[in-house]
């Protein structure tokens, strides 16, 4: 795992093979090594993929120590802070709506991949269709009885599918 200094926070980073770059995020508090290895091997397959952990999760913690998820749970500071963190993500998604910003997804121009799963209780299912219609040619791919977390739930078909995607 290399790390790379960024406004004064050390963001650890791997890449892994070769061809077009990839950056592959995960969620709040997950690392780059929580993908499933077989997600992670068929991007590979075709591209180079470059692995982040976010800001404070993993080797990115701001004192280079790992950090610990299983702390978070006595951790009163780290709860708050995380419950903060989803109020404000929820605020600037209304303030996204409110400020045009989603009719703004009709000027894009690049290809665009949606994909979700279709019993996904966090970002629903209807959400996806929403911004396939409004960014001219984008996919939609929707995985069946899958969840939030449909990468792994279908780490290989969704592999195959970035990839098919990205060979256009």
């Amino acid at each position: 795992m290399a790390a790379e200094p960024v406004d004064g926070v050390r963001i650890a980073y791997r890449r892994l093979g070769s061809g077009r770059p990839l950056i592959v995020l995960n969620g709040l508090v997950a690392t780059s090594a929580d993908w499933d290895p077989s997600f992670i091997d068929r991007l590979a397959s075709a591209n180079e993929i470059i692995l982040l952990d976010n800001r404070g999760i993993g080797a990115s913690n701001d004192d280079g120590a790992p950090f610990d998820i299983a702390k978070l749970a006595g951790d009163t500071a780290r709860v708050i802070e995380a419950l903060e963190l989803v109020d404000r993500q929820a605020a600037a998604m209304d303030a996204w709506q409110r400020n045009g910003a989603g009719d703004r997804l009709r000027e894009l121009r690049a290809p665009t991949l949606i994909a979700t799963g279709t019993e996904d209780i966090v970002i629903p299912a209807p959400n996806a269709l929403a911004l396939v219609n409004a960014i001219p040619g984008a996919w939609l791919a929707q995985f069946k009885g899958a969840g939030h977390v449909f990468m792994a739930q279908y780490p290989r078909s969704l592999a195959d599918l970035i990839n098919e995607f990205l060979a256009l």
